[in-house]
């Protein structure tokens, strides 16, 4: 029997308009997985079968395998509606979750955001609604930190608050590596990067996560702005000299986290 300590309730929480598009019987679908899953067939594998770590800790874990049961239902109900959308997000997700191996508070949270993001795609709803509180701290492909907090945006006191998750490593082994592994994953969190970065935005200065200190000095207007990519002006602070605008200065980065911290200051 599923843990009652869980409600089915908190798997997710669809809302009403799901119910009068039309959907009601693929929200019943989803509950009746959560009441009804049995960690030896609920599964939309065959737990005889499972052979990775994941599979495993699903099969014997009876919340692991009703989020698994609306996985499946959220994932044909999305595939009939944008598969060409749904067929690359869901060997993302997959990965995902095998990442997290046998931990069951990690596939918890994987698998979670999974039935969120075919709920999304249900309701023709932007899939990437998350990403407002990723910020890049670099310029390849899943470099990433996680949003905790912010606080003093557009003042002298801006301050936001990151932390560099294993979901944030997973994104950057799966878009930057194109394969997740358990060596990726803790190479990438070792990286060491600062818990916060801060601006300063009546004066422009400001700290990145990285630990970089730069000065924002406006619009730029000369001739080859555009061509250059720097439409503002970014100096660094021990040097004075400016960034060019290429990935190689760091310019896309940085006015990034600026922008995060003083978007008063770049409209």
């Amino acid at each position: 029997m599923m843990d009652t300590q869980v409600p089915a309730t908190e798997i997710y929480a669809w809302p009403e308009r799901l119910v009068r598009s039309g959907m009601l019987i693929f929200v019943c679908l989803i509950m009746g997985a959560a009441f009804a899953a049995s960690p030896a067939s609920a599964a939309s594998f065959d737990c005889r079968k499972a052979s990775s770590a994941d599979e495993h800790a699903i099969c014997s874990n009876d919340e692991l395998s009703a989020l698994d049961d609306a996985m499946a239902a959220g994932y044909r109900e999305a595939r009939k509606q944008a598969p060409e959308v749904v067929k690359p997000l869901s060997r993302s997700l997959l990965a995902e979750r095998r990442a997290c191996e046998a931990d069951v508070d990690c596939l918890k949270t994987a698998m979670t955001k999974a039935v969120g993001a075919y709920k999304l795609i249900i309701l023709g709803e932007p899939v990437d609604g998350d990403q407002k509180n990723k910020v890049y701290y670099g310029s390849r492909a899943g470099m990433q930190v996680s949003v905790v907090s912010r606080s003093g945006i557009d003042t002298p006191r801006a301050v936001i608050q990151v932390e560099h998750r294993r979901e944030d490593a997973v994104a950057f082994c799966r878009d930057y590596v194109l394969k997740v592994t358990d060596e990726c994953i803790q190479e990438e969190l070792a990286i060491k990067l600062q818990s916060k970065f801060t601006g300063d935005c009546k004066t422009g200065r400001f700290t990145t996560i990285t630990d970089q200190t730069y000065v924002f000095l406006g619009r730029n207007t000369a001739m080859n702005a555009g061509t250059m990519g720097n439409d503002f002006v970014l100096i660094d602070a021990d040097t004075n000299q400016p960034l060019d605008g290429s990935m190689a200065s760091g310019y896309p980065v940085a006015i990034e986290q600026f922008k995060e911290l003083c978007p008063a200051r770049v409209r």
